[in-house]
C-alpha cells in the first residue's frame, strides 16, 4: 500500500495534506452502508437523505476458526435454537480441501444481532467462552485445544432490514451529487445480499458511472 501511494503522489495522481490523501476523481462509487455515505457526503436533497437515513441494519459478529479436527462432516449448518448464540455454522474445509489450509479444519460461525446488544460489544474471548460450549453439542468430541487461532470479526451494518413498501425506501445507485454513485447491500433487494448480487450491482453502477 505505501509504496502504491508513493507512486500516485510521484505521478501526481494524489495530493497529501497533512495526515489525508486526495485523489481527484471525475466518477466515485462509494460501496460503503448508507448511514457511511451520509457521514463522508452530508450535503444532499433531502429526500435522499432521508432514503439513507431510513436504512436499518443487524449487525454480525464473524468468528473464524482453524481447527486440528473437523467439527462435523457437514458443511452448512442453520442453527434456528434459540439457547444457540450463533445462526450458522460453516465448516469451509467440507467443500474446499483442508490441504489448502495447511491440514487444517476452517469453521465461522455467523451470528446476525443487534448492534444494541450488549454482547455485541463482548470482548473476543467473551464470545469464544460463550461459543465453546455449544460446540460440544455439535461434536461432543470437541475440544478447546483443537483450536490453532481465532478470529473475531464485527460489521455493524451486515444485513439490511426488510420493511414494509421498502422497494419505495431503496437508494437510487446515482447520488443527487454529480459524479457519486453508491453501491451497498440495501439496493439488491427483492434479492437477499449475496456475493453474486454484489458482484452484479458493482456491474450495474460500473456502466452507469461510465454511461453518465
Amino acid at each position: 500500500r505505501e509504496s502504491s501511494v508513493a507512486q500516485a503522489l510521484e505521478r501526481g495522481l494524489a495530493r497529501q495534506e497533512g495526515d489525508h490523501l486526495f485523489f481527484p476523481a471525475d466518477r466515485v462509487v462509494a460501496a460503503v452502508p448508507s448511514p457511511v455515505l451520509l457521514a463522508l457526503a452530508p450535503e444532499m436533497p433531502a429526500d435522499y437523505v432521508g432514503l439513507l437515513q431510513g436504512a436499518r441494519y443487524q449487525a454480525n459478529i464473524c468468528v473464524l476458526l482453524t481447527l486440528s479436527h473437523s467439527l462435523s462432516h457437514i458443511y452448512w449448518m442453520n442453527i434456528s435454537d434459540r439457547s444457540v448464540p450463533f445462526v450458522a455454522l460453516i465448516e469451509h474445509t467440507n467443500l474446499v480441501d483442508k490441504a489448502h489450509y495447511g491440514g487444517k479444519h476452517v469453521v465461522y460461525l455467523s451470528n446476525y444481532i443487534s448492534a444494541a446488544d450488549p454482547f455485541y460489544r463482548a470482548t473476543d474471548e467473551e464470545v469464544l467462552e460463550a461459543y465453546l460450549p455449544h460446540l460440544q453439542r455439535i461434536n461432543p468430541a470437541f475440544r478447546r485445544e483443537w483450536i490453532h487461532e481465532c478470529h473475531v470479526s464485527r460489521e455493524d451494518a451486515a444485513q439490511p432490514i426488510i420493511t414494509t413498501n421498502y422497494s419505495r425506501k431503496i437508494p437510487s445507485l446515482a447520488t443527487p451529487i454529480a459524479g457519486l454513485y453508491l453501491a451497498n447491500n440495501t439496493q439488491v433487494y427483492p434479492e437477499d445480499r449475496g456475493q453474486n448480487y454484489s458482484i452484479r450491482i458493482g456491474r450495474e453502477v460500473a456502466h452507469l458511472a461510465v454511461r453518465t
